[in-house]
């Protein structure tokens, strides 16, 4: 495969509507006190409302009160548009109907005079029955998010310039919503009790594909051989639960209980003529590639910045939230670029008195960025990262990444797709036999390639997010007494008063959706995004039951045709009831055929990972069947399109052919590592660790010696030097580790003998699985692919793994071509913000340690800076 060579841009400001605490996310959404946006339902994309004819372009509105509940038979009027409304001259057809669908004429000349002012259609106003007026939020209810004056040849031809879709579109890309001007700041509940997840009903929400990010434009887009964009985090409010009960809901829930309040997040967006794109998920960065592009002049990239897009703040709140975003899977990105943990950065705010607003390593990454690339803007609350996305096409998602808070700001929704393709798929798939189109080619009802990312959630009773505290925990063994951290818990989790689990499946930000399919296949790029739980994905048109949430009836094959790493060799498969096994952050590329199902047929995404942290076997251990059901899928009527398995084989061989990426085998660095735990005397994890492996005084067996993240670094590699990582389970959990910066392919696993977790000593056997994980350990795990050059399957690339325990996990890798300084970590989040992260180093980029002066961050220990 040809070597790309382009560079995107993400300048990422942090916005002061957001406060920290790191003990609970009760704690940290009491503390917000943030300027309510009650214009923003950001990023709803409708496809059922109908259309009167082929050049109108359907809008889609709703009238609420501040509640978010409907307001029947209210009125939508048009004003303050630049030529009044003329019906008969069709230069504005307007349109409504029973189900809340408008639309007006598109005709070439309206959209390149009227969106093409300004930004600015026209206004909208909502009178309910009673007289009461709404808005929404905005004079400038509709804009054009191209920012580009569009030709009729152009509209024609669908070659305009913007976010990769045309205004060809038949529905506008979001839902116009309208709530009373005199809304106030909804409360802020704190400490309220768990919501019972059987109040949810499932299968209510329609799945919101996530819209393509809007990018730099038109003048505000400094360099256009490049994609530039400028995100930001805010508090937003967002309907995420379904507004009605399910229909078996308990006696509880009728109780007092709200479904229409919004939940407070935390989102990624831009801002298009003040028009707001944040959202839970955040929109999809495409990273759309031409394979004969080579961008030889980085140093111009990024040299503006919309400063009205850089807001201070002017209210106050108790304190700033951090932020440092990481794009997870990315190879080749400088470490300024990387998402260093220490490098986060506080908004750009008014109030920082006793604050720091930056960490350790902002200003040194800030001074190297500037150097390679003089107009990265760097400043309060803001930095700018580069990517080279030279990789092979994959499927990658960017989120948060600050040291001792990734749990708690990606629990509150800050992560979005990042995809890397060989070519944006305009007029037919990238490869023969993949489904298509994929989001952002035309309205959903269209679109064949679905991404997924899958989170579990828990609520309160007010639809906040609900995050626990460490629950029963004696007091003599918390700190400052005991060794145990109070409010911190070792895997996310949350349960009832009488124990049972209390977690929903999320897809997309939704509880549990439907989408409505075609009788033909379709390509599903998942995500398992969950703090903690792992997944093992399967398909049946069987609906589980409270008591049977695992089923083993009805199941449909599927196929998986590539991971995290890009396309496997060949298609894998036919799939069934063993599933994919997916630990937190590990990505899938799924195709599934529904042209055999019958139509009005469902469906069902499930899910039979435990209910509890995986081990490596414990399928179905806890799993409910709020956390067994994902999504479900609706077929419809139409003809058939059956899935043609040869063509999509074909293409996978031949691309795997122009550049294998199996790696070398000789000339290896070998290293060892472990993966340990501390627990207290109660029984409460303390910490997870990633140590060293020391010897003993007994023959053969060997010792973990825990590593703390502030200890002086152990790794440092070569510069594009091939290394295999021998990583060693000493505790109970599988852990999915994650290696910043490279992609790996798994070499083996080698069974431990006398593992003892309190002494962490261990000897290693000669049960050695090379193919295949070890028997009745990861199933679903899919570590090699078939292919002609190795009998026994070509080993696919990952950015993350499971680890199992009780056993050595080697992973091979090759490391970049300059020196730099990253991280390895378990992705549990919550290891991860506990002890469980270690700093690595490529060759020695001569950084100062800012924990040990006078020495080098990157050297052997004890050598001084020059």
């Amino acid at each position: 495969m040809p070597t790309y060579d382009y560079e995107k841009v993400l300048s990422i400001p942090s916005y002061p509507t957001i406060s920290r605490r790191t003990t609970a996310v009760l704690d940290i959404l009491a503390l917000m006190k943030a300027l309510y946006l009650i214009a923003v339902v950001a990023a709803i994309l409708v496809a059922s409302a109908p259309r009167a004819q082929a050049n109108d372009v359907i809008l889609n509105f709703e009238v609420v009160d501040c509640e978010g509940r409907p307001v029947a038979n209210a009125t939508v009027e048009l004003k303050g548009c630049v030529d009044p409304i003329d019906i008969q001259g069709g230069r504005y057809l307007l349109k409504t109907n029973a189900s809340g669908a408008v639309s007006f004429n598109r005709a070439p000349q309206l959209i390149r005079y009227c969106w093409g002012k300004g930004g600015q259609l026209c206004s909208w106003t909502a009178t309910g029955p009673d007289g009461t007026e709404y808005d929404s939020g905005s004079p400038y209810t509709i804009v054009n998010d191209y920012d580009v004056p569009i030709s009729p040849r152009e509209l024609a031809n669908c070659t305009c310039r913007g976010i990769d879709v045309c205004p060809r579109e038949a529905v506008y890309p979001r839902t116009i919503t309208f709530k009373p001007a005199s809304c106030s700041t909804p409360p802020i509940y704190v400490n309220a009790a768990v919501l019972n997840p059987a109040c949810v009903a499932k299968y209510q929400s329609t799945l919101l594909l996530p819209p393509i990010m809007p990018r730099l434009t038109g003048s505000k887009d400094s360099n256009p051989a490049a994609d530039q964009y400028n995100i930001s985090v805010r508090e937003i409010f967002q309907s995420v639960l379904p507004t009605v009960l399910a229909a078996d809901a308990p006696a509880e829930c009728r109780e007092g209980y709200d479904p229409f309040r919004p939940t407070r997040l935390f989102a990624y967006g831009t801002e298009i003529h003040c028009q707001s794109t944040h959202n839970w998920p955040a929109f999809t960065i495409e990273a759309t590639l031409d394979q004969t592009m080579h961008w030889a002049n980085p140093n111009l990239l990024a040299n503006e910045r919309e400063d009205d897009h850089i807001i201070a703040a002017n209210t106050s709140y108790t304190g700033p939230v951090p932020i440092v975003t990481h794009v997870h899977g990315m190879e080749g990105v400088q470490d300024n670029s990387d998402g260093y943990t220490e490098a986060w950065y506080l908004p750009n705010a008014t109030n920082l008195a006793g604050y720091k607003p930056y960490g350790t390593w902002y200003d040194q990454f800030r001074t190297e960025a500037q150097a390679s690339n003089s107009f990265s803007p760097y400043g309060p609350g803001l930095a700018t990262y580069t990517y080279p996305t030279s990789q092979r096409p994959s499927q990658l998602w960017y989120h948060d990444h600050v040291l001792g808070a990734t749990r708690l700001n990606v629990y509150t929704g800050l992560a979005g797709f990042f995809m890397i393709r060989s070519k944006f798929p305009r007029n037919g798939p990238e490869l023969p036999g993949l489904p298509f189109p994929p989001p952002g080619s035309g309205p959903d009802s269209a679109v064949r390639e679905l991404l997924l990312a899958i989170q579990d959630r828990a609520f309160d009773v007010n639809n906040q997010l609900y995050y626990p505290k460490q629950d029963a925990l004696d007091p003599a063994f918390a700190l400052p007494d005991g060794p145990v951290p109070p409010v911190w818990v070792p895997e996310f989790a949350a349960s009832l008063r009488d124990g049972t689990d209390a977690t929903m499946m999320m897809v997309n930000g939704r509880v549990s959706p439907r989408h409505s399919v075609a009788p033909e296949p379709y390509r599903l790029r998942v995500l398992n995004g969950c703090n903690a739980k792992a997944l093992i994905l399967y398909f049946s048109t069987t609906q589980p039951t409270a008591a049977t949430p695992v089923v083993t009836t009805g199941i449909l094959p599927f196929y998986a045709i590539g991971n995290e790493g890009g396309l496997f060799p060949s298609v894998v498969g036919p799939i069934t009831d063993t599933g994919v096994l997916m630990g937190p952050a590990e990505r899938y590329d799924l195709i599934i055929d529904f042209s055999g199902v019958p139509a009005d047929t469902s469906v069902y995404m499930l899910n039979k990972g435990p209910g509890v942290v995986y081990d490596g076997s414990n399928v179905g251990d806890g799993t409910t069947v709020h956390i067994a059901q994902v999504m479900r899928f609706d077929v419809g009527s139409g003809t058939p399109k059956p899935f043609d398995l040869a063509t999509l084989n074909a293409s996978l061989v031949s691309e795997w052919n122009k550049a294998p990426t199996t790696l070398p085998t000789t000339d290896t660095v070998e290293r060892q590592f472990t993966l340990l735990e501390d627990m207290a005397a109660s029984g409460n994890p303390i910490a997870q660790f990633i140590g060293t492996v020391q010897p003993t005084t007994t023959n053969g067996v060997l010792q973990g010696e825990k590593r703390f993240w502030m200890d002086p670094i152990d790794t440092i590699t070569g510069l594009n030097a091939t290394e295999e990582w021998t990583i060693i389970n000493l505790t109970p959990d599988a852990h999915p580790i994650h290696i910043h910066e490279v992609m790996f392919e798994i070499v083996r696993y080698t069974r431990l003998d006398n593992v003892d977790a309190d002494t962490k000593t261990f000897s290693f056997t000669t049960d050695i699985y090379e193919e295949t994980p070890p028997p009745g350990l990861l199933e679903g795990e899919i570590i090699r692919a078939p292919c002609a050059a190795d009998p026994a399957g070509c080993r696919v690339r990952k950015d993350t793994t499971l680890m199992p325990p009780g056993y050595a996990t080697t992973v091979r890798m090759r490391t970049a071509n300059r020196a730099g300084l990253f991280v390895w970590h378990c992705h549990l989040l919550e290891h991860e913000d506990n002890e469980m992260m270690r700093p690595w180093c490529v060759g020695n980029p001569g950084y100062p340690d800012p924990k040990h002066p006078g020495m080098q961050m990157c050297a052997p220990m004890g050598m001084p800076m020059p």
